[in-house]
């Protein structure tokens, strides 16, 4: 599963306003059982994780269409991993900076990195504490 999030070019995040389910695929970095995330510091994602900090999360990779004669036989070959944490906002400049470096790094940035507090403070930085994960493989 850790091979699944270090290759994932991106992650999907479900959230929850007990009203209607709502989900959005953003950039991502993952250390230690932790995946962080940026965004702006307005917008409904940040609503939502205000009032309910829980979320999903999915990321997928190796996706290949496995075609065949019969429409009913074609199949899909992938790996994902499908995890619940809870969010959490980082105000702490040095967190922040700790979660914006796993974020670059995941790209294939090579630190160590220099950040304008200016910017950074502007930035919201999230924080996804993995309470739960599994993996799938089909298609193999």
């Amino acid at each position: 599963m850790e091979d699944i999030l270090s290759k994932a070019k991106f992650i999907r995040i479900a959230l929850s306003d007990s009203e209607t389910p709502y989900i959005v695929p953003m950039s991502f970095g993952y250390k230690e059982n932790d995946i962080y995330l940026h965004s702006s510091r307005k917008g409904r994602k940040i609503e939502i994780l205000k009032k309910n900090p829980m979320v999903c999360f999915e990321a997928a990779v190796e996706n290949e269409l496995i075609t065949a004669d019969e429409p009913c036989k074609y199949n899909f070959r992938y790996m994902s991993v499908i995890g619940h944490g809870k969010a959490k906002f980082l105000e702490d400049y040095t967190e922040k900076v700790r979660g914006l470096t796993v974020l670059s790094e995941h790209y294939g940035k090579k630190g160590p990195f220099e950040f304008e507090e200016w910017k950074v403070n502007r930035l919201c930085v999230i924080k996804i504490e993995i309470e739960r994960m599994t993996g799938i493989e089909s298609g193999f």
